[in-house]
């Protein structure tokens, strides 16, 4: 097989719902003039994928003020209304448009909302099924100021901001 060849991968239809336990949603950015990277992780989460004659659509859902930098003042500033503004915003959500085979994995598209910025991204993900769970893993890049992140004093963070999943998903038994 060459690297150019599409892998067909098949998601059984159903509903997959997150496993929190098992599974990561985090970022990181060039902070401190580019000398230092700032990587954070959110603790609180939910998300599904539904799944039905081959095409699938899905949504993930993540409480802002989970956010967790190592750093509790650093923290509070970005739950703050310079950036993330939890109390007025206090969801990020991807809401999934389409899921593309391409070489090595699949292309997840959709809205990112952040605040009340919407971001179109198309994620390059790798999925391994498993006996019963699919592991889904992905990168992109996204601009702060799109997000509508654009806080930025003397210029002290650079570039754009880095985000990444590794998602388990278990098959949602009947009904739920």
């Amino acid at each position: 097989m060459s690297a150019n060849d599409t892998i067909e991968i098949t998601f059984p239809d159903g509903v997959w719902s997150v496993d929190r336990q098992t599974s990561e949603i985090g970022f990181q950015v060039n902070g401190m003039w580019g000398l230092q990277t700032v990587r954070g992780q959110f603790g609180s989460f939910d998300g599904r994928l539904d799944v039905q004659e081959g095409r699938a659509g899905g949504e993930l859902t993540i409480d802002s003020a989970s956010l967790d930098t190592a750093l509790k003042k650093r923290d509070q500033h970005l739950r703050s209304k310079a950036f993330f503004d939890v109390e007025r915003h206090p969801q990020i959500r991807f809401t999934t448009t389409a899921v593309t085979a391409r070489p090595g994995g699949i292309t997840v598209s959709g809205d990112l909302i952040v605040r009340s910025s919407r971001v179109r991204l198309d994620v390059p993900v790798e999925v391994a099924p498993h006996e019963g769970i699919i592991s889904l893993r992905g990168e992109t890049t996204v601009s702060r100021e799109a997000a509508g992140l654009a806080w930025n004093v003397l210029g002290m963070i650079r570039g754009e901001a880095k985000l990444h999943a590794k998602l388990t998903l278990k098959r949602t038994p009947s009904g739920g």
